[in-house]
């Protein structure tokens, strides 16, 4: 219960100096832009997709993927995996754009300290 505790601090100081160094949006937390297409909508502090999560770490991985969607499945199927065996919350939330055209109204929210562990920072 400590660790998790520990975790939310750490997590919610980064938040917090983000936001005062003047950042714009904190660490994980998505928002809709033209660089970033992939940002899903209303996600919650500290949770992120596969995509959104890329997107706004490292832009230039999925400028290098033939198929953003199908490229990262792998990844999720990973991130779902891990989740449930450290009995981590995922959330579904509403697709961004991009999936909504090809068919996808939700796609899984991880915690974004499990998607740092998957993709890097």
């Amino acid at each position: 219960m400590l660790q998790k505790f520990e975790a939310i601090l750490v997590q919610l100081t980064r938040i917090a100096d983000a936001l005062e160094n003047g950042r714009g949006s904190a660490p994980g937390v998505s928002a809709a832009t033209p660089s970033n297409p992939y940002a899903s909508p209303d996600l919650p502090v500290g949770f992120n997709t596969v995509l959104g999560y890329l997107a706004e770490v490292n832009p230039e991985a999925l400028d290098l993927m033939g198929d953003p969607i199908a490229d990262t499945q792998r990844d999720g199927y990973w991130l779902t995996h891990q989740a449930s065996r450290r009995d981590i919350q995922i959330i579904s939330v509403e697709a961004p754009a991009p999936l909504k055209a090809v068919g996808i109204e939700m796609v899984n929210a991880y915690p974004v300290e499990l998607l740092r562990k998957r993709l890097g920072e």
